[in-house]
């Protein structure tokens, strides 16, 4: 059997590999007091040395949309192989780039919201790696390093993403392409992250 489309069966392929792996993406660790572990599929929270139980929740949730993606991705898989139907979906790249804005919120959170509520801090803009945020509380000096970390499975999960642009061109060569249902749903789940 030849498949008319073999870039976006690897794309599909691919995307489910990296949806069905239950790893965390980013981990966010702030002095040690507060550690965040997150991709789009699980959220974890420890404060203190002691996960809080809202973590089970969002993680649940994200868990649900995990097995919809996982049904998406193997229907379309499906699509591709045995009926030839082009299919065009931009789920990984929508889910792997807003991870690379998030430094740049605790950086505003850092320093410009903290200082409305009177606790002038600054930090460094850091996007991978660590920084130092400085705060002044009472007139007691705070330092702590906040430590932004990407893992493996990030980059693997952008550079799949980014197969969706290879995959697009090769669907509109061969016909008009069929637009995934999962797209709707892929933004209003940001919300959670």
């Amino acid at each position: 059997m030849k498949v008319k489309h073999p870039i976006t069966l690897v794309y599909l392929v691919l995307g489910l590999a990296v949806v069905a792996i239950p790893l965390d993406w980013w981990t966010y660790n702030f002095g040690g007091l507060l550690i965040i572990g997150t991709s789009p599929f699980q959220f974890t929270v420890t404060l203190l040395g002691t996960t809080l139980e809202i973590s089970g929740l969002i993680t649940a949730i994200l868990e649900a949309y995990r097995a919809y993606l996982i049904i998406i991705l193997a229907r379309n898989i499906y699509l591709v192989t045995v009926k030839g139907t082009p299919i065009r979906t931009y789920t990984l790249i929508s889910l792997s780039i807003p991870y690379l804005i998030y430094p740049i919120i605790i950086y505003y959170i850092a320093n410009y919201v903290f200082g409305l509520y009177h606790v002038p801090a600054r930090y460094p803009l850091v996007l991978m790696g660590s920084g130092v945020m400085t705060m002044n509380y009472g007139g007691t000096n705070i330092l702590m390093t906040i430590t932004i970390t990407p893992h493996l499975i990030y980059w693997v999960a952008l550079a799949v993403g980014l197969m969706a642009m290879p995959a697009a061109m090769e669907v509109r060569k061969h016909g008009k392409p069929r637009q995934t249902s999962i797209e709707p749903m892929v933004h209003s789940q940001a919300m959670f992250i």
